[in-house]
C-alpha cells in the first residue's frame, strides 16, 4: 500500500481530468470460500501501525502467513480507494480492480512442491472455467478499466468486467481514514 500511495502523492500534481487511478485489489479480501476456494485465509485487519511492522500476524513465515498478509493488503487497497475517491480532485477517479484468480502468476512461488505444481501445471486449466481468469484475458479487462470502456465509478471494486460490490468488512469510513492518516505520515518524507 505504501509504494501505491507514494506513487499517486508524487504524481498528484500531474493529473489532469479526466484521469483514472487503478489499484490491483482481490476477492480473497472477502475472507469466504465462494470468492477464493478456500484458498487463502480472509483478512485480518489491525491498526495500519501494526500491519506495517513484520509480525503482524501470526506465524509470518508460513504460506498461512504470507496469504494472511496478502488478502489483508487487498482490503487495504479497497479502503485507500475509497479515500482517493473522497479526496482526490473531481474527474480523477480511483477505482480497485480484481482481476480474480489468475493461474501462473507465481502467487504460489513460495509454497510448497505440491501448491506449486497444482499452480503452474493443474490450475491453469481452471481459467477455461467461470472460476479463474487467464492472464491474457486479465491484462485486457484491466486495460478496459483503465481506458474507461468498462464503466466503474470513483470508488468502485471492478472485478473483472464489471463494477459490483466489494464485501461488506472493505466499507469502513473509520478504517480508510485511519490507513489515509498512516500512509501519509510513512510517506511524507518521501512525498516531500
Amino acid at each position: 500500500m505504501l509504494a501505491n500511495h507514494l506513487f499517486v502523492r508524487l504524481l498528484q500534481d500531474r493529473f489532469v481530468a479526466p484521469a483514472r487511478i487503478v489499484i490491483t485489489s482481490s476477492d480473497t479480501h472477502f475472507g469466504d470460500f465462494k470468492h477464493n476456494m478456500g484458498m487463502v485465509p480472509g483478512p485480518v485487519w489491525k491498526s495500519p501501525d501494526v500491519l506495517a511492522r513484520p509480525g503482524a500476524f501470526p506465524k509470518p513465515d508460513t504460506a498461512a502467513g504470507g496469504r494472511t498478509a496478502y488478502s489483508t493488503s487487498k482490503l487495504a487497497a479497497i479502503y485507500l480507494v475509497h479515500e482517493y475517491a473522497r479526496r482526490l480532485p473531481a474527474g480523477v477517479d480511483a477505482v480497485a480492480y480484481n482481476p480474480g484468480f489468475v493461474p501462473g502468476t507465481g502467487l504460489a512461488r513460495n509454497a510448497g512442491p505440491v501448491s506449486r505444481f497444482a499452480m503452474r501445471c493443474i490450475l491453469p486449466v481452471m481459467a477455461l472455467t467461470p472460476f479463474a481468469t487467464g492472464r491474457n484475458a486479465a491484462g485486457r479487462y484491466l486495460a478496459d478499466v483503465v481506458l474507461g470502456a468498462t464503466t466503474a465509478p470513483t470508488g468502485s471494486y471492478v472485478d473483472r468486467t464489471r463494477a459490483a460490490r466489494s464485501s461488506q468488512e472493505s466499507y469502513d469510513p473509520r478504517r480508510e481514514g485511519e490507513l489515509w492518516d498512516t500512509v501519509e505520515r510513512f510517506t511524507a518524507t518521501c512525498a516531500a
